[in-house]
């Protein structure tokens, strides 16, 4: 075999053992690179106001992919009223290792969220949620965050606080949530919840809510003011204020809600009051099996949520 042949056979071959061996130095960089980032952030603070902190972690991934799996994870909100917590027995984070900066985020086991006591004094909050599946995802733009999506399958969940209603549960078969920031200063809100279930100690009257779909399609308007939290350089309470001060809202195209026997399509605006409640009034028309329509609303007002004829809600929110 002359000299220029072995070129040939064995140039593409040494070639490409070079690209291996040089995206293998390239994936290990970008690993290490991930894994000291967690270690900072490990304790501290991802964005002003709210901790994050973990056990354990392991990085891998080889060859297209980084991935990180985390135990132990905790994240604290600090507010005036007190500390708000999710914990999760494990978190998982898997991005491509190029391309376009999307995240995808797993998580499994309990999840348990905390809050302060409500009314002060008494003993502070605790609900716990198991999701047979439980996955989102996120695409960064420009250094803020441009679209969020979030896939919970057969959540199922209760009222742990000390004292609490043993009716206080909560499923679904499938909750969805999907955002996207628009260049008009709006982000597109899309959720849905299939087979939801509420128990006894959630409802007034003391009986079961079913609905068999709650469909949402709305947009959160004013959204510039949230530019902040989306680039994690602002806290949620100075969003959440910065965004109540320019008046922002939730203006609803569409909520549609179907009961075992009755459907109904809403329409409105929802908005927070001074004290980060819900305020505002959906209307539109209920059908139930047999009935001629009636109109309906679903009133939000100091803190509660009241259902009622149309021809009873206000006519706005209040403000």
């Amino acid at each position: 075999m002359s000299y220029s042949s072995r070129i040939f056979i064995y140039g593409p071959v040494s070639l490409l053992l070079l690209i291996i061996v040089l995206y293998s130095v390239y994936w290990r960089v970008e690993a290490d690179t991930l894994a000291a980032r967690l270690d900072r952030a490990n304790g501290g603070e991802v964005i002003p106001g709210l901790d994050f902190a973990f056990a354990e972690k392991s990085v891998g991934g080889y060859p297209f992919q980084l991935d990180a799996v985390l135990t132990g994870v905790t994240f604290t909100h600090h507010a005036p009223e007190g500390e708000m917590m999710w914990s999760t027995e494990k978190l998982a984070l898997h991005m491509l290792s190029y391309g376009p900066n999307r995240y995808i985020f797993e998580v499994t086991g309990l999840q348990s969220f905390s809050g302060p006591p409500r009314p002060p004094g008494s003993v502070p909050r605790l609900i716990v949620v198991t999701p047979a599946i439980a996955r989102a995802s996120a695409m960064v733009s420009n250094g803020r965050l441009a679209r969020f999506d979030l896939d919970l399958w057969q959540p199922q969940g209760k009222d742990a606080t000390t004292g609490a209603d043993p009716n206080r549960v909560f499923s679904a078969d499938r909750a969805q949530l999907h955002l996207l920031s628009r260049p008009d200063d709006t982000i597109d809100v899309a959720m849905r919840i299939d087979n939801a279930h509420l128990g006894a100690g959630y409802a007034a009257g003391n009986s079961e809510i079913d609905l068999r779909l709650i469909d949402l399609r709305a947009k959160v308007t004013q959204s510039e003011a949230l530019n902040g939290l989306r680039a994690a350089e602002t806290g949620l309470a100075d969003a959440v204020d910065s965004w109540r001060a320019r008046m922002g809202a939730l203006a609803v195209s569409d909520l549609s809600l179907t009961w075992p026997d009755a459907h109904a399509d809403l329409q409105g605006a929802v908005a927070l009051d001074g004290a980060d409640r819900l305020t505002g009034v959906l209307k539109g028309m209920r059908v139930e099996n047999a009935k001629p329509p009636a109109g309906f609303a679903l009133t939000f007002a100091d803190g509660e949520l009241r259902p009622m004829p149309a021809s009873a809600a206000p006519a706005r929110a209040a403000p």
